[in-house]
């Protein structure tokens, strides 16, 4: 992601925290259930525009959902980018979240809160759960995919024949030299 380099991505929330701009996001979006997922937090001092680097020790980046406490995940820099933090998490449930990111910043406090929705993976996947029921409904799909099939098989056998004949000349033609 270049997030420095070009700015956040539209997903991101960026807030003023402490002197810095912290801009927070997930390495991928959208944020999904069942698979690990990278949350990401950029800081930048708001005067300079420079990275604020080795912080990662002095903050607490943390999830919650409604009706479950708040859980801490483990948070480190991120390699080769200065300034950038990041915290592995595999999602279990689909829904809004509360990110917060809570410690010091050159020794001043910060406590602040980001919302995220984290979305079913089932609900992006295809073919989805219903492929099937779908494939019998669009026979013509079906059968323009079985001819591409088919032309792909032919174009491979006549390939490979035209290669056997090639081997086969060649061998024939070094037979005839020796004589």
């Amino acid at each position: 992601m270049l997030i420095s380099a070009v700015g956040p991505a539209v997903a991101h929330d960026t807030q003023a925290v402490a002197g810095n701009e912290v801009t927070f996001g997930g390495a991928d979006e959208p944020l999904v259930t069942g698979e690990r997922m990278w949350l990401e937090f950029e800081i930048v001092d708001a005067e300079s525009g420079g990275p604020v680097e080795n912080v990662s020790e002095n903050l607490t980046v943390s999830i919650q959902m409604e009706g479950h406490e708040k859980t801490a995940l483990e948070s480190s820099d991120k390699y080769g980018e200065p300034g950038v933090y990041e915290a592995p998490v595999v999602f279990t449930e689909a829904g809004d979240y509360v990110v917060h990111l809570e410690g010091t910043i050159d020794g001043k406090a910060v406590h602040t809160h980001f919302e995220k929705t984290v979305d079913d993976r089932a609900a992006l996947e295809y073919p989805g759960d219903d492929a099937q029921s779908s494939a019998g409904s669009d026979e013509s799909q079906s059968d323009g995919n079985e001819t591409q099939s088919a032309s792909f098989a032919s174009a491979t056998t006549t390939a490979v024949a035209v290669g056997i004949v090639g081997i086969a000349a060649a061998g024939v033609m070094i037979l005839r030299r020796r004589r």
